[in-house]
């Protein structure tokens, strides 16, 4: 009878407290950045929430840095520090070297350590999220049409 009971309680913390203890700590972001005066620098306004309750988190310090994934390692941008804006709401102003597709990595050091990664599409006006310009550049592709802003 006991060792059913340990094995009751062994398969509710694998099962159900474990699982809901690795999520807790996670973050989310939603990135819009966009065009200065200043040609390829971004605006950048990130929204960090708690994954599990979409909470905003107030006390977050993190630095973004980004790499374009279709040259890694060639066409990269040191890592900036992002400043606290508004509930939940941080800055940072990116420097990219060219338009296109870039991933952003979002470092965070607190509250907790943890990292995300974002793929955004930068053009003259800003950042788009990625599989909706990959999307729009199917379907152009399919009709023949080619964006020649996008590649300016």
């Amino acid at each position: 009878m006991q060792r059913r009971a340990a094995i009751g309680a062994i398969t509710f913390l694998v099962l159900y407290v474990l699982p809901a203890t690795a999520i807790a700590g996670k973050k989310m972001a939603m990135v819009d950045c966009q065009a200065t005066d200043e040609k390829l620098v971004y605006d950048c306004m990130i929204t960090l929430t708690e994954k599990a309750t979409g909470a905003p988190v107030l006390d977050g310090e993190f630095s973004v840095s980004a790499d374009m994934p279709s040259m890694a390692g060639v066409h990269n941008v040191e890592p900036v520090l992002a400043q606290h804006h508004h509930m939940g709401m941080y800055r940072a102003r990116l420097g990219l070297e060219m338009y296109g597709e870039w991933v952003l990595v979002i470092d965070l050091t607190k509250p907790e350590r943890d990292r995300i990664v974002k793929k955004l599409f930068f053009g003259k006006e800003g950042s788009n999220i990625s599989t909706v310009v990959d999307e729009e550049m199917k379907m152009s592709h399919k009709h023949g049409e080619k964006d020649a802003d996008q590649y300016d």
